[in-house]
């Protein structure tokens, strides 16, 4: 008589998809367009990273690449929502991992928006509103996420975590305002490209740290789960 197989299980494949989505997504993506964008604006003659914003690298020389560069990277951090669900569902409730993951994806399609509708003249209002979502979206996230981590004791302090991250990411974001608004006293300082940068990282930062977090635990689970079958084998055949 033939035995019975039963198929590998669809959940650690999952799993498993969802761990390389956190990693690409949520880690190296993010260091990657940093790094992008940071020399492009090295290479781009006439260019200053202190005083213009990073929009407007979108425009101009080689604008196309980075804008190309710039809706990967949405795309990629929207993955790394789905990611971030799949791996969450047994830490979040589902009321809190599924309003977090919308903001989540909605940060990422507001980017791509960003970055379709260029800083140019003709399409400067939409790329404009369209960074106002992604930031307003970001913070909302960094709050539900926060939030409902706190209801759990051992993400208590990834909740806090990201708590603090919503404040001072809403305290750049002001700052950010006033420094590119004239006629504000931070405007003399001609400082609006740094702090954009600033708020950049800050944000991308807890990408990079909730990637890894995710990732390092996901593939410690599955090396638990690959541990445990064959002691469940062996007491299966006695």
């Amino acid at each position: 008589m033939q035995e019975n197989v039963r198929p590998p299980s669809v959940k650690p494949r999952r799993n498993q998809a969802a761990r390389w989505l956190v990693l690409i997504g949520g880690v190296i993506n993010p260091i990657v367009f940093v790094l992008a964008y940071t020399v492009a604006g090295i290479l781009r003659p006439g260019y200053s990273p202190i005083h213009q914003a990073m929009s407007d690298l979108g425009v101009g020389p080689n604008g196309s690449l980075l804008d190309t560069i710039a809706v990967v990277h949405a795309l990629l951090l929207m993955a790394f929502a789905v990611g971030f669900a799949l791996l969450m569902r047994q830490v979040l409730t589902v009321g809190w991992l599924w309003s977090g993951t919308a903001l989540l994806v909605l940060r990422g399609l507001a980017q791509v928006t960003t970055g379709l509708f260029t800083d140019a003249p003709a399409t400067v209002r939409i790329h404009s509103l369209a960074t106002i979502v992604a930031l307003l979206s970001m913070i909302g996230a960094f709050l539900v996420i926060g939030l409902g981590l706190r209801r759990t004791s051992q993400w208590r302090g990834w909740g806090t975590y990201s708590l603090v991250a919503a404040l001072v990411t809403l305290v750049l974001v002001a700052v950010e305002f006033w420094v590119f608004t004239p006629g504000t006293p931070l405007a003399s300082a001609q400082v609006g490209g740094l702090m954009e940068r600033v708020l950049s990282v800050e944000m991308l930062a807890w990408y990079v740290v909730f990637g890894w977090r995710l990732f390092v635990l996901a593939g410690s689970q599955q090396q638990d789960q690959g541990q445990a079958k064959p002691a469940q084998t062996m007491e299966h055949k006695r």
